[in-house]
């Protein structure tokens, strides 16, 4: 890494979860060696890691840089946005995010670089020329808590979450605790196809506010305004996000635009098993619009997408959902019925991104 770059990092804490891959961190805290960086925190735990960010935030330190995957990251927003209600005098602090998971599909979602040497001269670029985004949050209530995240699903994906936490349960009786890696979701993943897709099909109403819904088709779009919009479904997935990727380059949003001050919500009208398997490389790739072609020619119901401020889902019976891949349950409300209710927050934290990245939302800078 070169000598300018390596300055750049004076501004800066880097914060590193260890729990996985350790033979990388021990790869990532020799080359940071090379920086400037000021402090360099290794997390023993998770109460650790939150003290560490909530230190941060009440430093004269300006950014902080997360090695780690999606939970990783979503713990670590979570972190800053409650030390930012504490400590409302410092201002606005910017975090970015090193590869450090299996998925890393908020990484994936800012385009940083796969290689760690690549990640941190990219970001050293980052911090030297000030490349920072304001990005939007969806936000929810659990348990009497504000929590914050970029992604939330509702069906296919929170029951390989489930049977991936079951998987781990049961090993961990047998003293072999499997660890949450790639080849471990994939096995969940069929796992939960073979055996719980039927389950999967419930009832949900899908309540959603002020927006639009917002078809993006290869030759047709279509939109109507939504004021207030109450959909009975009874589907196997739904997403809703201010991030396109989730887990491994899985495009699951992906007409997503980060800061617009909207969330992307899609109701996945996959009518049974085989729709799964022949659609899944368009699937993986988002490319929705050509399922929808072949659907809308056999005249079966399409995968629909709307942009709103504000989404309810809301059913007759207890069900699973996860924001940023943490799995969690839909609490009871006070017409017995258990539902989530979302709201976007717009631009409620400023990431660190790459120059590729930044360049992008701000095309005029430098003409």
């Amino acid at each position: 890494m070169k000598e300018p770059l390596a300055e750049s990092f004076s501004s800066c804490v880097l914060l590193i979860n260890p729990t996985r891959y350790p033979k990388y961190v021990k790869i990532l805290k020799k080359i940071v060696k090379k920086t400037n960086i000021p402090l360099v925190i290794e997390s023993k735990n998770k109460e650790h890691f939150i003290e560490a960010v909530e230190d941060f935030y009440n430093s004269e330190l300006k950014h902080l840089i997360v090695w780690g995957g999606d939970g990783t990251a979503h713990l670590a927003i979570n972190a800053l946005m409650k030390s930012r209600s504490k400590f409302p005098e410092r201002g606005n602090k910017a975090i970015g995010f090193l590869r450090g998971g299996s998925g890393n599909g908020i990484q994936d979602s800012y385009e940083v670089p796969i290689t760690i040497r690549n990640q941190l001269k990219v970001y050293g670029e980052s911090l030297k020329n000030n490349y920072t985004q304001s990005v939007d949050l969806l936000k929810l209530r659990y348990g009497g808590e504000e929590i914050y995240g970029q992604l939330v699903g509702v069906g296919f994906d929170s029951y390989v979450l489930k049977r991936r936490e079951m998987r781990k349960i049961k090993r961990g009786k047998n003293k072999h605790q499997i660890k949450s890696g790639l080849f471990n979701y994939m096995v969940s993943v069929l796992i939960t196809y073979l055996k719980d897709y039927d389950n999967i099909y419930k009832d949900f109403i899908v309540e959603l506010y002020n927006g639009k819904y917002a078809f993006r088709g290869t030759r047709v779009n279509a939109e109507f305004p939504v004021e207030y919009f109450k959909r009975e479904v009874h589907c196997p997935m739904i997403e809703l996000g201010t991030r396109p990727y989730y887990g491994k380059m899985f495009k699951i949003c992906p007409d997503v635009v980060c800061n617009d001050g909207y969330m992307d919500v899609y109701l996945f009208n996959l009518s049974d098993k085989l729709s799964i398997v022949t659609n899944l490389p368009y699937l993986w790739n988002g490319w929705h619009h050509r399922i929808n072609k072949k659907f809308a020619k056999r005249k079966k119901p399409i995968i629909e997408r709307y942009e709103v401020k504000k989404a309810k889902i809301i059913s007759s019976i207890p069900f699973f959902y996860h924001i940023d891949g943490e799995l969690m349950e839909a609490e009871q409300d006070d017409n017995d019925q258990y539902s989530i209710t979302l709201e976007v927050a717009p631009e409620a934290i400023s990431f660190i991104v790459p120059g590729t990245f930044y360049r992008k939302f701000h095309p005029f800078d430098g003409i």
